[in-house]
């Protein structure tokens, strides 16, 4: 009788807590003038909420909401007065730093990591805005709810549903996430290079320059902007420790994937997701987070978007080195997506879109530094009679190189540098757009530059997006895309926001680093094997400068095996990655700079029981991996989210775990259903014809290497070793997509015409068969 009383009183207090918030939302009296409370968007979808919201909303009690004093616009201009003199003050300090010379060194992993996630103009305009709103909503937080008892989650949702519409920002936040499409863009065949005006309703939906979604609420020490910290409100542990202990570096090699597929994978990516780091605000200047040798910065030249990982004392590597102190700065953020006031959300510069940003550009201004004003060709550069990427024209600021004559190339996201494998790939993709951009001006004399431009990046986009799905999505977890749903194409629903999750951007595909391998197997055409190492060629891609080098790359990358998914990493990423960082501590930082909640919270989210004690996690962990978590974290909610989704075992045929798929799926079906310009969607403005869809299903990654290197033969399926299943074959018999299937009525020959060629063609064909 009691337990019945108890449930009938909490569900009185959530009907009176829903019924306090609508009250609040028809008022508008309480918050102040514009109110437009997160909660209520889990039941109503709006025109102006972007990115929607979290499962797991935490918001204050009826009781506490009846506590609580007015916030009205005066208070939160005085915060944001208090906010913008707390950023001015960094200009004394910003400028100490320049005099000072405290700023990444040339070569430096410090600078690798800053041209890594080298942020726009736009970003940095963004980022100023936002981090006045942060620290105004921290301000808020402090004055008018932690003296009142409330908690920082509960205390960041009520910021929340104070709008910026009453203040200097609100105009500009609108101008990003609520304006409004003229119809010439609405009704254009061609998507936009920012991402803009995908969605008829929601023009920001997709866009670059705006925040990741969240699927749970952060968990930000202080509800706004802190990193996270434990279940016990203690530090985590140092995320380099975590790395040490769990990670080694034996040589596993996975016989049934080669390295193309983690590249690819990696390809991808950076086509969905860049996540800026910050520069200085005043200055715009890279920060530098430790000095020289190692060592932490002084207090006095610490930058406080610095968030620098410790490097333990007894660490295997350093321990000799005498390094305490490793490279991290915090992400650019950018307005929440409803133009509120709260928990701080990270920068998404490319678009959100599988659209190929990353060759092409996210801006306008970018993708028309990448055209050449003839012929809808893309620049390119010649090296020894081989068409490669344009060359930068300020190569020590896009790459690790010592001087101006370094090569070091342009193309639509500054990461194509990162490593020869990835350049290879950027470089591929240059020829196909040139290559489709050529056949199509021969096939359609009338058509101009932009009409060949457009219809190019059009085909090529449609031809990534279906590598993607049908080859390498299979390759990945061993299942059909749709077979993963056990459904079918939907087609384009504007409902569904393609957003992509802060989860999946910052931990959720960050296996790709374990399957790398140190070397970076060059191969020529008489079967010769040359191999490089990976920790001399991040952001140093001569390699593809040498003769033969962008074909020795590609032929090497679909015969070398990858590595197996699991905390093998190679110490080229473990301990030199980017010049000398640790790629899994930074995306365990990263993480925590994000606020993600633990791991543990993820699985939930995702069908499995939330653990309460270590021994829960045994479902889908090994024993010896769940020992070393117990020795790392004192809970299982503290385990980082990029650690728990690589410690899980892996479904059968696939190379993820449960977690890691559930967020893979998840987010690669809205990026299909919610893009407008998928290229198997019918019926809308940029739609292909149902025989341009049948060429287009043709394409593949053996027969990119086909049409654009010497490469004669190679297996069908690349992301697999050649094998019997699976047969070296000549490019003859690789499948091409004919690409007349878009050659204009106008252009092609009348019946006769063809009747007499394909008759021609059948004469010549049996006049040889006779001889």
């Amino acid at each position: 009788m009691l337990l019945l009383k108890f449930r009938r009183k909490v569900i009185l207090e959530e009907m009176l807590k829903m019924v306090l918030l609508g009250i609040v939302l028809w008022a508008g009296v309480t918050f102040g003038a514009h109110v437009a409370p997160y909660p209520l968007n889990l039941i109503l979808t709006t025109d102006i909420s972007h990115p929607p919201p979290m499962y797991d909303f935490p918001f204050p009690s009826a009781q506490m909401l009846k506590r609580l004093p007015p916030v009205t616009t005066a208070h939160t201009n005085k915060s944001i007065n208090f906010s913008k003199l707390s950023i001015s003050m960094l200009e004394r300090l910003e400028d100490n730093l320049d005099i000072s010379g405290i700023k990444p060194k040339a070569g430096s992993a410090a600078l690798g990591l800053a041209i890594h996630g080298s942020p726009s103009v736009d970003a940095m305009k963004y980022e100023k805005s936002s981090m006045t709103i942060t620290k105004a909503s921290q301000n808020l937080v402090w004055t008018r709810c932690v003296r009142y008892g409330l908690a920082n989650d509960e205390c960041a949702s009520f910021i929340s549903t104070l709008n910026l519409r009453g203040t200097e920002y609100g105009g500009e936040c609108s101008q990003l996430e609520k304006f409004t499409c003229g119809t010439n863009k609405m009704s254009s065949r061609y998507r936009t290079f920012d991402g803009s005006c995908n969605n008829p309703v929601r023009s920001s939906w997709g866009q670059a320059l705006t925040g990741y979604k969240r699927l749970l609420h952060p968990r930000y020490s202080d509800g706004i902007e802190e990193p996270r910290r434990a279940h016990s409100h203690k530090e985590l542990p140092s995320a380099r420790l975590v790395s040490t202990v769990l990670a080694n570096n034996l040589d596993v090699p996975n016989n049934k994937k080669t390295i193309a597929l983690p590249v690819w994978s990696q390809f991808i990516l950076h086509d969905l997701v860049h996540t800026p780091v910050r520069k200085t605000i005043h200055t715009n200047e890279a920060i530098r987070c430790c000095d020289d040798s190692g060592y932490n910065l002084s207090p006095r030249y610490l930058h406080p978007s610095c968030m620098p990982i410790s490097v333990p004392d007894q660490d295997p590597f350093y321990k000799d080195k005498y390094v305490t102190c490793m490279d991290y700065t915090r992400s650019v953020t950018t307005y929440r997506g409803d133009c509120t006031f709260g928990a701080a959300e990270q920068m998404n510069q490319a678009t959100h879109f599988m659209d190929g940003s990353h060759i092409y550009g996210s801006t306008s201004r970018d993708s028309a530094a990448l055209r050449e004003m003839t012929g809808g060709l893309l620049k390119t550069s010649v090296i020894d009679n081989e068409e490669l990427l344009q060359l930068a024209a300020n190569p020590t600021e896009k790459c690790l190189v010592d001087n101006k004559s370094g090569a070091c190339f342009n193309t639509g996201d500054v990461r194509g540098n990162m490593h020869p494998w990835l350049t290879s790939l950027h470089s591929l993709w240059v020829r196909e757009h040139n290559r489709i951009a050529r056949t199509l001006a021969s096939l359609n004399p009338g058509w101009n530059s932009d009409k060949l431009y457009h219809e190019a990046r059009r085909i090529v986009v449609a031809e990534l997006q279906h590598i993607s799905y049908k080859h390498w999505i299979p390759a990945l977890t061993g299942k059909g895309f749709d077979e993963m749903f056990d459904s079918y194409d939907i087609g384009y629903n504007s409902d569904i926001d393609p957003t992509i999750t802060n989860s999946f951007a910052t931990a959720g595909f960050h296996f790709v680093n374990s399957l790398l391998d140190q070397d970076i197997e060059m191969l020529d055409e008489n079967d010769k094997t040359t191999a490089h190492r990976l920790k001399n060629s991040y952001f140093k891609p001569e390699l593809l400068a040498e003769k033969k080098g962008l074909e020795n790359i590609l032929r090497g990358m679909v015969n070398q095996k990858s590595q197996k998914l699991d905390f093998n990493y190679d110490d080229d990423l473990h301990h030199h990655w980017l010049g000398g960082l640790d790629v899994m501590a930074v995306d365990i930082q990263r993480g925590r700079d994000h606020g993600l909640p633990g791991y543990a919270h993820y699985r939930a989210l995702c069908g499995l029981p939330l653990p309460t004690t270590f021994a829960q996690l045994a479902d889908v962990m090994p024993q010896d991996v769940i020992d070393k978590l117990s020795e790392l974290y004192e809970h299982p909610s503290d385990i980082d989210l990029v650690v728990g989704v690589m410690a899980e075992y892996h479904l059968e045929g696939s190379l993820l775990g449960p977690t890691a798929s559930c967020l893979l799926k998840e987010q690669l079906w809205r990026t299909r259903n919610g893009d407008r310009y998928f290229y198997t969607h019918s019926g809308e403005s940029g739609s292909f014809s149902k025989r341009q869809l049948v060429e287009l299903r043709r394409a593949s990654l053996s027969r990119l290497l086909c049409d654009n290197t010497d490469i004669r033969s190679v297996q069908k399926d690349v992301f697999q070793p050649a094998s019997e299943s699976n047969p070296i074959v000549p490019c003859e018999e690789i499948k091409k997509v004919n690409l007349v299937a878009w050659q204009d009525p106008s252009q092609q020959p009348d019946i006769f015409t063809r009747t007499s060629k394909w008759i021609k063609n059948k004469v010549g064909n049996v006049g040889n068969s006779t001889k």
